[in-house]
């Protein structure tokens, strides 16, 4: 289980993290993954709003399904991304698991602020300051059993 809200134990697992790791699925090498967590993050505190991506029923039976009690599925890909992984925006891991942290404190001071806010998830519709962290921790911890860094 992860929680975005224990930023002590977050920042200590993906420090485990190697420039080189290789993941047990997918594309995607370290840096990548926590590129992407950041920009996930990015959608749900303002700073990059999204459009929604699918129509507003498919995105209904996806947020009940995401947000439920099951894990996120492997193998789930949003259908924004692309086949490939993007350029990478940081020069290194280390710089990008800052740019993640600075991200989610940006995610708490724009709820703290706004606490009644809705924001557009591109695949999941609008989602609560609950909702994100729900599919956040979710999210998350897909990408850290990705790279072995959580367990089963």
């Amino acid at each position: 289980m992860v929680d975005v809200g224990n930023r002590v134990k977050l920042v200590d697992l993906l420090r485990q993290l190697k420039e080189d790791d290789k993941p047990r699925f997918g594309l995607m090498t370290s840096q990548h993954m926590v590129e992407h967590l950041a920009m996930s993050v990015r959608f749900s505190n303002g700073r990059s709003p999204q459009p929604l991506y699918v129509s507003t029923e498919r995105a209904q039976v996806s947020k009940r399904f995401i947000l439920g009690d099951g894990e996120y599925p492997i193998g789930f890909k949003a259908p924004m991304l692309g086949d490939s992984p993007p350029p990478l925006i940081k020069a290194g891991l280390k710089e990008a698991i800052k740019y993640l942290e600075n991200e989610l404190a940006y995610f708490d001071s724009y709820f703290e602020a706004n606490p009644s806010t809705v924001v557009m998830n591109p695949v999941l519709g609008e989602l609560t300051y609950s909702e994100w962290i729900i599919l956040h921790n979710k999210h998350f911890a897909y990408h850290f059993k990705q790279f072995n860094i959580l367990s089963s």
